[in-house]
């Protein structure tokens, strides 16, 4: 009996040390925590409007490449052109029956005029030949003629008014074929769509390409960022407008600064730099972007350190 006694009283004096121990890890862990002055995470440079692919409508041979990469370009500017030789021709081919059709149209006018006048002479002569029949002072055979002289100068009128809306119909068809034509061809000349850059470029002169192909990558002009991820465990800790010391990674060698501007609102899975595809490890990030203070300081797609300091 005594001995159950000195063994229940040893397990009571054990488990209210581990109790102290785990409060006391508790605790330490809780108050290293509070004290973290600062967050370091692996971070890639990127425009801040991001890299975006430079594509092509129509299927071509690169004759041209006016920009080299890494040449600021501004909106508009004509960057590449693919060969528009055979567009070239049917613009020609159709802007000489444009001209064809234009001068038969000027033909029916001037037709047309003629006949009004014919019609306005004809219908005096009628009125007058009428006149003369009422009075007895002419033939009715006379104005009857007049009558009908005058009724086939009108029909020979309305048919060609009806010649002339044709015509005009025909130039309007060949414009539109023209128009259409001179859009393909201008579609082998590639312009920027915004101020930027040209990154990369993926194809090379004299080379054959098909309707869709990536040309190469685009940087829209504007600010540079780095985007980091904050494991769930610090993620609240990280503000807008916190100050960051952009890094050389793995060194203490410091680029630039910059400042948070963006802190997602939601977790999500590690995207931005996995080690391995079988890393199983149930964690969640937060993304973080800091504008960067000096762009000529850091390069597009590369790697830094972003400490941020809270």
């Amino acid at each position: 009996m005594k001995n159950n006694l000195l063994v229940l009283a040893g397990l009571i004096l054990l488990t209210s040390c581990g109790g102290k121990n785990e409060e006391t890890k508790k605790k330490s862990s809780d108050y290293n925590l509070k004290n973290i002055k600062e967050l370091v995470g692996i971070a890639r440079i990127e425009p801040e409007n991001k890299i975006s692919p430079i594509g092509v409508e129509i299927a071509g041979r690169v004759v041209e490449i006016l920009v080299i990469e890494g040449e600021p370009i501004k909106k508009g500017q004509l960057i590449m052109v693919l060969d528009d030789s055979a567009e070239s021709a049917q613009v020609e081919q159709s802007n000489s029956k444009l001209a064809t059709r234009n001068q038969r149209v000027n033909s029916l006018q001037a037709k047309l005029e003629g006949i009004k006048i014919k019609v306005d002479a004809a219908d005096v002569e009628r009125k007058r030949d009428r006149a003369l029949a009422d009075a007895k002072a002419g033939t009715v055979k006379a104005a009857i003629d007049s009558e009908t002289a005058y009724n086939n100068l009108r029909a020979d009128l309305l048919i060609a008014q009806a010649d002339l809306q044709e015509a005009k119909f025909g130039v309007n068809e060949v414009s539109a074929e023209t128009k259409y034509i001179i859009k393909m061809r201008d579609k082998k000349r590639i312009y920027a769509p915004v101020d930027g850059m040209i990154l990369n470029w993926d194809v090379k002169l004299g080379q054959a390409i098909g309707a869709g192909t990536k040309l190469g990558d685009f940087a829209p002009a504007g600010e540079l960022i780095a985007i980091t991820e904050v494991d769930e465990l610090y993620a609240l800790k990280v503000k807008k407008g916190q100050r960051v010391s952009i890094n050389l990674q793995g060194t203490k060698q410091t680029l630039t600064s910059g400042s948070v501007v963006y802190c997602a609102p939601y977790l999500s899975k590690k995207s931005i730099f996995s080690d391995r595809a079988d890393n199983l490890e149930d964690r969640r990030v937060r993304e973080v972007r800091v504008r960067v203070d000096n762009p000529s300081a850091v390069l597009i797609g590369s790697r830094v350190e972003c400490i941020i300091k809270l």
